[in-house]
């Protein structure tokens, strides 16, 4: 197959791209593919920092020139003069009033570095985790119940309605042993 942009070279990288009409799916050339990179790689070059990918990465697909001229009118931070592009090539604020200057940057930062997520959710600890699964096994059992209900499969509804009350069974078994556990030490 050759490669759908340049069609000359053989096509030996395969690129997904998310659009918002859903995902396109490109063959192209080992030569082309680099080109049309958000950031630029080169078989032959050195490999890079992480530091350096990053900047790359987040400055995204813009020209040169558009570059250039955000440099310039970026911000700097009063109290150590690092500009946000800095913080970009090294990979780190010089003092904590960084933060604050460059607090309208950093959802964008953040959200190309954890797959769109700018909001911490936590972790849930190892105590709660069996009473957690538990509590959305009964959800979901709870949600597939309507559903049967409303296409009037109530046999169906009727063994997910039984499913649940064990559920809740076990719910309510692991609720006494924390409390008798608690009490007990």
């Amino acid at each position: 197959m050759l490669c759908e942009n340049c069609k000359e070279r053989q096509a030996t990288v395969i690129l997904m791209q998310d659009t918002p009409n859903g995902s396109i799916e490109r063959n192209l050339c080992e030569k082309c593919a680099f080109n049309l990179q958000t950031f630029s790689i080169s078989p032959n070059q050195e490999p890079m920092s992480i530091q350096q990918f990053l900047s790359q990465w987040l400055s995204g697909s813009e020209t040169l020139q558009q570059q250039t001229r955000e440099v310039q009118t970026m911000p700097e931070c009063p109290e150590c003069g690092l500009t946000f592009h800095r913080f970009l090539e090294i990979g780190k604020f010089g003092c904590p009033t960084c933060y604050e200057t460059f607090r309208e940057r950093l959802p964008k930062v953040f959200g190309k570095l954890h797959n769109g997520n700018t909001i911490h959710k936590g972790k849930i600890p190892a105590s709660f985790n069996e009473k957690m699964t538990i509590k959305k096994k009964i959800e979901e059992l709870r949600s597939s119940m309507q559903e049967a209900i409303q296409e009037e499969q109530f046999e169906h509804a009727a063994v997910l309605r039984d499913e649940i009350k064990d559920w809740k069974q076990k719910l309510a078994a692991e609720t006494e042993e924390e409390g008798g556990s608690e009490h007990g030490e």
